[in-house]
């Protein structure tokens, strides 16, 4: 039943595709997310980047969230138009249309992902494991088919990346997320830090830390107890904590204590003078701002049996690893931090570019693959 409901899916899609071809391709290139219901910040920096052509590329950005199968129809339907009337097609994530199409799609598909550096499994590598998804589902939906190419933050790791997305690593290139250039802007840093601070005046007069999980398709048993250890740890007198969850984690942590804040706004990292996450990529953005990361593993003993890792987070990850909160209380307190490890082991994981901002760089990656083939 569900194979055939996909297989109708799947003509349908072709043929409103193939009438959406009967339309003029724009110079024009769309982005397309599910991360949120907000237009990414990797694709505003591409769109205002592809604007400064000669002449200017348009760019349109879509943004949704699959909440809700019957509401997106009508998502889908948009995003197929533009997918049919575009240069480039560009995404931070899985899109169903772009792998229901795939080859019929006649526009390049850049596959640029969310997630900085390298870290879990993911995709074709986790499959039938309990975080993954099972082989029939990736089948069925011909998970992450379609691309032409995609970009990563380090050539280190192609391996990796083509695993998960079970791609030809020769389609792998090297491109760094946009959001990069910010990162390693001062004045940008300061500029949100200051934005943020002004949102929460409460915060003034103290030192901040941000905890940034990541996203668990299941809580783990012991998330409560680890939750309250995390906070009875934390010297709420000298410290603020700002909670930060995954884009798309329905985690809540009910303390009137706690500042709950998500990247709609200003983002919450750069106001970080510590950032405590566990197993996400947030730690390569926090280190290329130079601020301490500590890793809140207190689960590890069984989220390590649902997620396999091309990383040895114990070993390689040159800061404090533990399922004690009072250790990294402590860790805080004292600045035990060894920075110049932690920016090592961050540059082995996002390449640096000479002579050009990431955002040029993909933004130039991106417009070579639109013109090699001239619209009709």
């Amino acid at each position: 039943m569900k194979r055939l409901a996909i297989a109708a899916a799947t003509a349908l899609l072709a043929l409103l595709y193939r009438f959406c071809r009967l339309f003029p391709v724009k110079r024009r290139v769309v982005c397309i997310s599910r991360q949120s219901d907000d237009a990414p910040i990797d694709f505003l920096l591409l769109k205002e980047e592809l604007s400064r052509e000669e002449p200017p590329y348009r760019t349109v950005i879509l943004a949704n969230k699959l909440e809700s199968p019957l509401r997106y129809v009508p998502v889908v339907a948009k995003q197929v138009f533009f997918m049919a009337t575009s240069r480039a097609i560009i995404l931070d994530s899985y899109c169903i249309a772009v792998s229901l199409l795939g080859k019929r799609i006649k526009a390049p598909v850049v596959q640029i992902w969310h997630a900085l550096g390298n870290m879990k499994k993911f995709g074709y590598a986790a499959l039938d494991t309990p975080e993954g998804h099972s082989s029939e589902t990736a089948r069925l939906m011909h998970m992450h088919e379609g691309y032409d190419a995609v970009a990563i933050s380090s050539l280190n790791f192609r391996d990796d990346l083509a695993a998960g997305f079970n791609v030809d690593p020769s389609i792998v290139f090297e491109a760094p997320l946009p959001r990069v250039d910010l990162l390693r802007d001062p004045q940008f840093r300061s500029e949100q830090r200051d934005a943020f601070l002004q949102d929460h005046p409460e915060m003034a007069g103290k030192k901040t830390i941000v905890y940034c999980p990541t996203f668990r398709k299941t809580p783990a048993p012991n998330e409560k107890e680890a939750m309250r250890s995390l906070l009875s740890a934390v010297d709420f007198d000298r410290f603020n904590f700002v909670y930060m969850p995954h884009p798309v984690s329905r985690q809540a942590l009910d303390d009137p204590r706690i500042i709950t804040a998500t990247r709609s706004g200003a983002d919450p990292l750069f106001a970080a003078d510590y950032v405590i996450t566990d197993y996400s990529t947030v730690m390569y953005e926090a280190g290329l701002m130079g601020v301490p990361v500590y890793l809140y593993a207190y689960d590890w003993d069984t989220y390590h049996e649902k997620r396999s890792f091309n990383i040895n987070l114990a070993r390689d990850v040159p800061t404090l690893f533990t399922n004690d909160a009072a250790a990294i209380a402590t860790a805080i307190d004292l600045d035990q931090f060894d920075e110049q490890a932690f920016a090592r082991f961050t540059e082995s994981n996002i390449a640096t570019l000479a002579g050009e901002s990431a955002t040029q760089h993909l933004t130039r990656r991106i417009i070579a693959l639109a013109e090699e083939q001239p619209p009709r």
